[in-house]
Parts: structure tokens; C-alpha cells; sequence
């Protein structure tokens, strides 16, 4: 058995810190959850969860009982040094969030940063995400794509976002609260009337529901609907064509915002040349009369 030593930091950092495990969780099907993250949750000392009665909800489920400790968006600068604190000390954490998988729109963000600083180790472990089922099932390009998150909710600021990501070549992602769904879909429908898209509702649920169409048919059904429930949005890049389209029209638009410069600078100069022409011949006239 070899002897420890004060100078052995790795051995030193595996005893004393824990690991922060990132576990995907089910959104509405309970049969989602994994084997591996059962294991996990039963393994850990601490559970981290948003809400307390929904991360209760998910302990019960399983027949778990691990003590829980609160990580959401209004103590998330307080709560994350605690928690780092504890991984310090060598508790095991599991962070999981109200349904699928952590951080993407949830916190703990900071967490993890905080981690990659003090070489606290990080497991992650996957499983359900809306995202990616939604990829998956819309039926655009996916060797690349785009996620653009959740817009902004300033009416001017998201036409403006859309508009930028009108023009994106890869199969755009969307996230949205439930009660966007409609400004969101108008805005599109101004802005790409006619661009194919898909709305995922409340994926992997039992009453999950598919739409596909323009923004403008899309727009058309939602308009009069109270919709309630989680979705995402996918719709299609902009071909290669009609960006060379868009392109061509800005060079257009540029050549006629030069040309008419050019041609109220050539008007000016005319009409001063003119003007001066005038004056001079006024000047020569004046000197006539008085010799």
C-alpha cells in the first residue's frame, strides 16, 4: 500500500470534493426517466431542484427521500457559493429542474461555471429534452441548426431578432413561454409569411400535438386559440437562392441610394456652377458700364 502524501493533490481533490451530477428528469411521461439517473438520484446526498413541491413530486415518484435544496432565479447568486460549499466538502449533488434537462433554460448555469473553476467534477446525465425531440421530429435540416433560446419579450426588439434570423441558412430553434405564442407567430407571419415551420406542444406528453405550416397558416390557426402548455418552434433556413436574392436586392438598393447621391450632388453642382456663371457675367456687365 503506498503512503500518502501532502504533495498528492489529485488523491487529495478525488477524497475531499464531490461531483455535481446534471440529471435529466421526465417533462410529462414518468416512464422517461433512466435507469442511470434512478441510480444517480438514489446515490447522491443532495438534490437540487427549482420548486420544492415539484422536486418533491419527482422524489415521490421514484420512492426517493434524499434531502432537497433550492436553486431558481431569484436566489441563484445567494444559493450558488452554498452549494459549491457542500461540493467542497465532499456531498455528491444532483441537479435537476421542474422537467427535461437542466440549464438550458433553467438555472445553473453559475453552478456549473463555479465547478469548472475549482475542478469540482461534473457528470452529466442525459435523457429527455424538448429540444432535441422537437429537432428531431420537425423533418428540416438538422445537420446543422440554429438555437436562438427565447426572444426577446420588447415587441420591437423580437421583429428585430426575427429578421436576422430570417435570413440564417441552418433550420432555426425557438423556446417561448406559453403566452408568447401568439405575438411570436404574428411577428413571423409579417416578417416570412411563407416559410415552412413546426410546433412542437407539450412533447412527450401523453396529449402532445404536432403543427406544421407557412408562419402564416400557423398564425391563422393560434390566433383565436388559448393555448396553455410548453412548445417549441422549428422552421426552415433560408435557401441559398433567395439569400442571393436578398443580397442582390441590397446591392440594388445600394447602387440606387449612390446613384441618387450622385445625382443630387450632380444637380448642386450644376445649379452653383450656374449661379456663379450668372454672377460673373452680372460682374463683367457692372465693369462695362462704368468705363
Amino acid at each position: 500500500m503506498e503512503p500518502k502524501t501532502e504533495g498528492n493533490n489529485t488523491e487529495k481533490k478525488e477524497k475531499k470534493y464531490g461531483t455535481l451530477f446534471i440529471v435529466s428528469t421526465p417533462i410529462g411521461n414518468d416512464d422517461d426517466i433512466t435507469i442511470r439517473a434512478l441510480k444517480v438520484l438514489k446515490m447522491v446526498d443532495i438534490v437540487v431542484c427549482e420548486e420544492p413541491k415539484v422536486g418533491a413530486r419527482t422524489l415521490h415518484k421514484y420512492n426517493l427521500s434524499q434531502k432537497m435544496e433550492l436553486l431558481n432565479e431569484q436566489n441563484e447568486l445567494i444559493k450558488t457559493p452554498q452549494l459549491l460549499e457542500l461540493l467542497e466538502k465532499g456531498k455528491n449533488l444532483a441537479l435537476i429542474c421542474d422537467g427535461g434537462t437542466p440549464i438550458f433554460a433553467d438555472p445553473g448555469l453559475l453552478l456549473v461555471q463555479s465547478c469548472l473553476k475549482k475542478n469540482i467534477p461534473i457528470k452529466v446525465i442525459p435523457g429527455v429534452s424538448s429540444l432535441m425531440t422537437a429537432i428531431v421530429r420537425c423533418g428540416f435540416p438538422i445537420d446543422q441548426f440554429l438555437y436562438a433560446g427565447f426572444l426577446s419579450r420588447k415587441k420591437e426588439e423580437r421583429i428585430l431578432q426575427l429578421r436576422r434570423l430570417s435570413t440564417e441558412q441552418r433550420t432555426v430553434v425557438l423556446l417561448e413561454t406559453p403566452y408568447r405564442l401568439v405575438p411570436l407567430l404574428e411577428a413571423a407571419a409579417q416578417i416570412m409569411p411563407e416559410r415552412r415551420a413546426y410546433i412542437g406542444c407539450n412533447l412527450t406528453m401523453p396529449f402532445e400535438t404536432h403543427h406544421y405550416g407557412t408562419f402564416k397558416e400557423l398564425y391563422e390557426t393560434f390566433k383565436n386559440t388559448k393555448f396553455k402548455g410548453e412548445f417549441v418552434i422549428c422552421f426552415d433556413g433560408l435557401p441559398i437562392q433567395s439569400i442571393e436574392e436578398v443580397e442582390a436586392t441590397k446591392i440594388s438598393k445600394t447602387s440606387l441610394n449612390l446613384t441618387s447621391r450622385k445625382e443630387k450632388k450632380s444637380k448642386y453642382l450644376r445649379k452653383k456652377f450656374s449661379s456663379s456663371k450668372k454672377s460673373s457675367k452680372k460682374g463683367k456687365g457692372n465693369k462695362t458700364s462704368t468705363k
